[in-house]
């Protein structure tokens, strides 16, 4: 162990008395740090003398660890911080959206919608793609582009991409269908 004290006493710096500068000592430092690691299988105490005699031969002074428990005292922040609640107003939340109705109580049933979705048919397009559209909405099924996910469709509905792609033809489908329920439901068709 290079004659280190380990327990009592302060550390001896025989660990570094043969370096001559302060990189020397470092390199020296390293190549401990990787014999004697606890992680690379060394010892806790081997290392922590180590590092105390490091400290020591560079000329730092050795500070006692902190105890966790002290309670700092609060910093003022400069960080954003959220505006105080306004107070609640006398006007009910459903008579400001008159306009539409609560979301509890959709304008058509899910069945009704499902009818209609399958009473047409899907509408061949260019490369592979298909089509249909239901109360003013277009939907596509997109083939991926690239030949490693052959067989993967994407959904275009309103000419905006769905942020993920689908396994299969039937998987797209069912995607499509709840995305343009969810974006109809509320309103006439």
């Amino acid at each position: 162990m290079h004659g280190a004290k380990i327990s009592g006493g302060t550390p001896m710096a025989k660990w570094f008395e043969h370096c001559e500068t302060l990189d020397e000592a470092r390199d020296e430092y390293h190549r401990l740090c990787f014999k004697h690691h606890p992680d690379h299988g060394g010892d806790t105490l081997v290392m922590q003398a180590i590092n105390a005699a490091y400290a020591q031969f560079r000329g730092e002074r050795i500070r006692p660890r902190r105890a966790h428990t002290t309670v700092r005292p609060p910093q003022p922040s400069a960080r954003w911080q959220r505006p105080p609640r306004e107070p609640p107003t006398d006007v009910p939340f459903q008579s400001e959206r008159a306009e539409q109705p609560p979301e509890s109580q959709p304008l058509h049933s899910r069945d009704d919608i499902r009818r209609l979705w399958l009473g047409q048919q899907w509408q061949p397009l260019a490369n592979g793609n298909l089509g249909r559209s239901l109360g003013g909405h277009t939907v596509l099924l997109v083939r991926h582009p690239a030949p490693k996910y052959q067989g993967a469709w994407f959904v275009l509905l309103d000419n905006v991409f769905s942020p993920y792609f689908y396994h299969s033809q039937p998987e797209a489908e069912q995607a499509a269908f709840d995305l343009l329920y969810d974006k109809i439901k509320y309103h006439e068709l």
